[in-house]
């Protein structure tokens, strides 16, 4: 995707001790690996956005939002399309993890008030209102729900370029023998190396994988029937099972529980 790629930020520092940047990034785009001297609370109110940090992975559904301490290097994408609402904060700000990434489960109060706050100033009043918004936001961050479902990515070069195989072709169905054969080991050697460089077994990872992949196409209004015929299932039927087990919801839980959060986000604005 390199001829989509989008041109960072040009900031040193920030005016206010909390930015909202907002932004679309239309589909297939991505900005390139970068850090930052500030936090960033990385958040897309509409569509996926697909998050690379250091061996991880990161889906981020609107539902979700991706905490990045300062420094923290990271590159982000989109498949079809998001509209990105970014908090940029101040590197003083201590109350979350300064030191790694965080999925936060984003709460109907904080989605609202980002969104509130996207209509400010840039320079807005230290004063008053914008600033008790400001306030509510950043001692609302603590109290999020940390999200787990990243798909942790492995750190040696062989088995990088076979997640990113696996990852660009979803649908496939490759048992472990067949890709120890693809690398020239031992089925038992790929799955050692795999469990010690990621904490799970390549078919669970491949599981996640299809998981993961389905939240995003879900949140692109396709089918139910379409979206597991892309992901290399038959019928509807064991897609639906994989996705319950995963989640403990059917897709269609999934899909009414994320439009009745639109619904009422927008209605509080």
């Amino acid at each position: 995707m390199k001829e989509n790629k989008l041109s960072l930020l040009e900031m040193e520092s920030l005016p206010r001790e909390v930015f909202v940047r907002q932004q679309y990034i239309p589909a297939q785009h991505f900005f390139p690996a970068h850090t930052h001297n500030w936090h960033q609370l990385l958040y897309a109110t509409s569509g996926v956005l697909t998050v690379d940090v250091v061996n991880e992975r990161l889906f981020i559904s609107p539902e979700k939002a991706v905490w990045l301490p300062m420094g923290c290097e990271h590159s982000v994408s989109t498949a079809f399309g998001a509209e990105l609402k970014s908090l940029y904060i101040d590197a003083s700000y201590q109350q979350l993890d300064t030191k790694k990434s965080l999925v936060l489960e984003i709460s109907a109060l904080l989605k609202s008030l980002v969104i509130e706050a996207s209509s400010f100033e840039i320079n807005y009043s230290t004063t008053g209102y914008e600033q008790q918004v400001i306030s509510l936001i950043l001692s609302s961050l603590p109290r999020l729900a940390q999200d787990k479902t990243h798909l942790p990515w492995p750190t040696s070069t062989e088995l990088y370029h076979l997640c990113t195989q696996l990852y660009n072709h979803p649908e496939g169905r490759y048992s472990t023998a067949i890709l120890a054969k693809e690398l020239n080991v031992s089925k038992r050697t790929l799955e050692r190396r795999f469990i010690k460089e990621t904490g799970k077994s390549l078919q669970a990872w491949c599981l996640r994988l299809r998981f993961l992949k389905a939240i995003e196409l879900l949140n692109t209004n396709q089918s139910i029937t379409r979206i597991a015929l892309e992901l290399g299932y038959s019928s509807p039927s064991p897609f639906i099972y994989m996705f319950r087990a995963q989640s403990g919801v059917s897709p269609g839980q999934y899909l009414a529980e994320s439009q009745r959060n639109s619904t009422n986000s927008l209605k509080s604005n």
